[in-house]
């Protein structure tokens, strides 16, 4: 699985790996009734403590996002579709406030962060 964990971050590593599997599964990488690799193997990639992991997967599982199969191995569950729209606008609005708020600390003005916006927005669209 592609989860990049920052040691750095302010953000829990618990957190990020909740954060990186509902990004998956949010952006197709992964779906409904796929197969995680077990916590145990998810640590030794992410070269991190497996009750770390152990433990995201239990909150995934409680929030209904992922289930379990004994002696099978843990799945992506039917997420349901407001959950999964309510979490792509939480994690797009971080990422604005996280651009903003680098604006800022950069000392460019609020209509210099919207010129730019708009412009990565237009060359998007010239992409398509």
């Amino acid at each position: 699985m592609n989860i990049e964990i920052k040691p750095e971050s302010s953000v829990t590593i618990f957190r990020q790996i909740i954060d990186g599997i509902i990004f998956a599964i949010l952006t197709g990488k992964l779906k409904k009734d796929d197969k995680l690799p077990s916590w145990r193997d998810l640590a030794v990639e992410l070269r991190i403590n497996p009750n770390t992991v152990a433990k995201a997967y239990q909150e995934l599982e409680r929030e209904g996002i992922l289930y379990v199969k004994r002696g099978e191995g843990t799945f992506v569950s039917n997420w349901n579709k407001p959950s999964m729209e309510r979490e792509r606008y939480l994690i797009l609005q971080e990422a604005i406030q996280q651009a903003i708020t680098t604006g800022q600390r950069l000392h460019f003005s609020e209509e210099e962060i919207k010129k730019e916006l708009e412009e990565q927005l237009n060359q998007l669209n010239q992409k398509k």
